[in-house]
């Protein structure tokens, strides 16, 4: 009958040897399978593109229950890029609110969204509206009266952001001497946000969240707040 010879000390190492060995392999198979994992998942968002889109919130509010004279006209700021051109309601109709009417309107300061009732009452207006796009560049809601440190419109989109002068419009309206409640106006654009091989485009925003007496007729400035949000690399 054969025995083993060998000393139990050469068998214990040996036992550890194989053990750490298979340790080894182990954690070698679990270091590649995350690597094939991370490659896939990497291939995947290097091909996945997400067009850029433009979103306008419009609310405005202390309507309800204000009398007509006859016809009564809105006009807020329009979505367009430095140059002025629009890039929302050109290439599709505006939505018409309950009881209003809805155009693009050409005024003194350049293109406006136009509401305008001829109802003996007017109405708020809540629509909000959003569009894919094809470019990816800076968006601001215009006109633009005024910028800070008389930056022209360009230069002020390339920066990150700051507060500028738009303009607003009412007229036709017939309050109550013992009810002038104000006019709220809450804009909100988002444009941008596309992504293409891991890379995610700006997104530019600007906001107008102003109030205006309901006694008030023409031409209004009011401030509007602009702001960058840096895009990048995007790994997840």
């Amino acid at each position: 009958m054969n025995v083993d010879q060998t000393p139990f000390g050469e068998r214990m190492d040996e036992q550890r040897k194989k053990i750490r060995k298979t340790i080894l392999n182990l954690l070698i198979a679990v270091a590649i399978l995350a690597v094939v994992v991370f490659l896939l998942l990497l291939a995947v968002g290097f091909v996945e593109t997400t067009m850029p889109n433009d979103s306008y919130m419009i609310e405005i509010t202390g309507l309800s229950g204000l009398a007509v004279n006859g016809t009564a006209t809105i006009m807020i700021p329009v979505p367009a890029n430095a140059e002025g051109k629009l890039v929302m309601f050109e290439s599709s109709s505006v939505l018409q609110p309950a009881g209003w009417r809805t155009a693009i309107r050409e005024t003194e300061y350049g293109k406006m969204i136009a509401f305008t009732t001829t109802e003996d009452y007017a109405q708020d207006i809540s629509r909000p509206t959003g569009e894919f796009e094809t470019k990816e560049e800076p968006r601001l809601l215009v006109p633009v009266l005024a910028t800070p440190d008389n930056a022209s419109v360009t230069e002020f989109t390339r920066s990150s952001g700051g507060t500028y002068t738009t303009v607003i419009f009412l007229d036709g309206f017939v309050p109550s001497p013992e009810d002038a409640a104000p006019i709220s106006f809450d804009l909100r654009y988002r444009g941008g946000e596309g992504m293409k091989r891991l890379i995610k485009e700006n997104t530019w925003t600007t906001t107008v969240n102003t109030a205006v007496p309901s006694t008030v007729s023409g031409f209004v400035p009011v401030p509007a707040d602009y702001y960058v949000i840096p895009g990048g690399i995007m790994l997840i």
